[in-house]
């Protein structure tokens, strides 16, 4: 039997702290604390990847934090994704969203006073003590089945109607949830093989503008992992036009097409991309 799906928002990779010189792993976060949490209170955790193309594949985002029964939000660092994702959570599901922290981070002042579960990191921005967290977001979400509402909105305006969930299709859901992680297991095993595990996969995707972006996306990243650059341009240019014009696709076209001599092509892809969303730490 599957079990419920709990959708983890929160920031990706190594992020400075808002105070002090700390430089926060949150991938060790979700990996010890988080995602086990999740599993104790007999869930299935899913984790936000759309985060890591900038928050522009909007699509399975919204269906996450819609059809997921439960979600977790990590509220260190008050990363603005996460901000957004739970604002939409909070307006369209009454219940069942647990959120965590840094302790000592500082909270803006519209969450103040929503009940959040505190967990500490070391100097390293590694986190520590993780058991009483651990149990700590366990049992929060167990309670969480019985609580009727936990979200302010419908807290404060108790005439809201919150929308129909169980006349959207969640089974369809499901079943993109779960290939999504089997194609991710898929390429990180090609990875470990090469370059033509790699093509076989991509051939199985074919055609590419219709595959789920998320999995194209690391489909492209896993190419620039083992230095097939030629293979990243032309990945590049059978996506969709929605994907081809995401940061993190013109980011790295650029250093592909510097990487095959193409130099004067890439400077001006990256001046583009300047003009057009800024100056990144990329």
């Amino acid at each position: 039997m599957s079990r419920p799906l709990c959708f983890v928002l929160m920031p990706f990779g190594k992020k400075p702290a808002l105070t002090g010189s700390m430089i926060i792993d949150f991938d060790a976060v979700y990996k010890e604390m988080i995602a086990p949490g999740i599993e104790e209170a007999d869930l299935e955790p899913i984790r936000a990847d759309e985060e890591k193309v900038g928050g522009v594949i909007q699509k399975p985002m919204f269906e996450r934090l819609a059809l997921c029964e439960y979600a977790v939000a990590d509220l260190t660092t008050a990363n603005a994704n996460v901000f957004y994702e739970l604002g939409i959570r909070h307006a369209i599901r009454p219940r069942s969203t647990v959120m965590m922290f840094h302790a000592e981070s500082r909270l803006p002042f519209d969450v103040l006073d929503l009940r959040a579960i505190p967990y500490k990191l070391s100097e390293t921005g590694l986190p520590m003590d993780v058991e009483p967290s651990r149990q700590a977001l366990a049992q929060m979400l167990k309670a969480a089945r019985e609580i009727e509402v936990d979200s302010p909105l419908f807290q404060h305006l108790t005439e809201m109607v919150p929308p129909d969930i169980k006349r959207l299709k969640t089974d369809v859901f499901r079943e993109r949830v779960e290939y999504s992680a089997d194609m991710k297991q898929q390429l990180a095993a090609a990875r470990e093989e090469g370059l033509e595990a790699l093509r076989v996969i991509e051939a199985d995707l074919d055609p590419l503008e219709d595959a789920e972006g998320g999995v194209v996306i690391d489909l492209y990243l896993s190419d620039r992992d083992v230095s097939a650059w030629e293979d990243m341009v032309r990945l590049s240019k059978a996506m969709s036009r929605h994907l081809q014009e995401t940061v993190i696709v013109q980011e790295q076209l650029g250093l592909a097409l510097n990487r095959i001599g193409e130099g004067q092509e890439a400077e001006r892809v990256l001046e583009d991309l300047l003009k057009r969303r800024g100056p990144s730490s990329e």
